[in-house]
């Protein structure tokens, strides 16, 4: 991603002022995992919304290019699994980005991806994805699927609702 999430932010907050969105104005944390990263925990008494995208060194090896957001989700106080490690696992939810990436391997090229499966997906969504998170306070779920909804419409999101 190589949008300033703290100007997102604050864009989104003239936004939420603006449409009058219920539960606004709270707080909102950001957080940027560089590749390699590791998987993250979600923040107590916190939902958040999440992307992942192609890290600079990854981007500079794929026609899509560094900052290309793959995925963009949101998960309530109680998804910890889906932030942490579904993503992560193909069989493990119903949609995961791990499943998107095996199953749509006419992307694989543009991705720069020789070959994904089950056994190996995991360990290069650690290597070549960043990750960014947009942590809201547990309580307000309407200000967490609006700012869902603006960042995808923000920055992208190239397999939502793929698998």
């Amino acid at each position: 991603m190589l949008i300033d999430l703290d100007v997102l932010v604050a864009d989104f907050s003239d936004a939420a002022a603006r449409a009058a969105v219920d539960g606004w104005p709270c707080p909102i944390g950001t957080e940027r995992l560089p590749a390699p990263h590791l998987q993250p925990t979600l923040r107590t008494n916190y939902g958040a919304v999440y992307a992942f995208a192609l890290s600079r060194e990854a981007g500079r090896r794929a026609p899509a290019g560094a900052g290309t957001v793959l995925k963009v989700g949101e998960v309530s106080p109680t998804s910890a699994a889906r932030f942490s490690s579904q993503h992560y696992n193909p069989g493990s939810a119903g949609s995961s980005l791990a499943k998107s990436l095996i199953r749509y391997r006419i992307l694989w090229s543009w991705l720069g991806v020789d070959h994904l499966d089950e056994t190996s997906v995991k360990a290069w969504m650690l290597a070549n994805l960043e990750r960014a998170h947009f942590y809201v306070p547990g309580d307000r779920p309407t200000v967490r699927a609006e700012l869902e909804t603006y960042v995808r419409a923000r920055i992208g999101s190239v397999f939502e609702g793929a698998a």
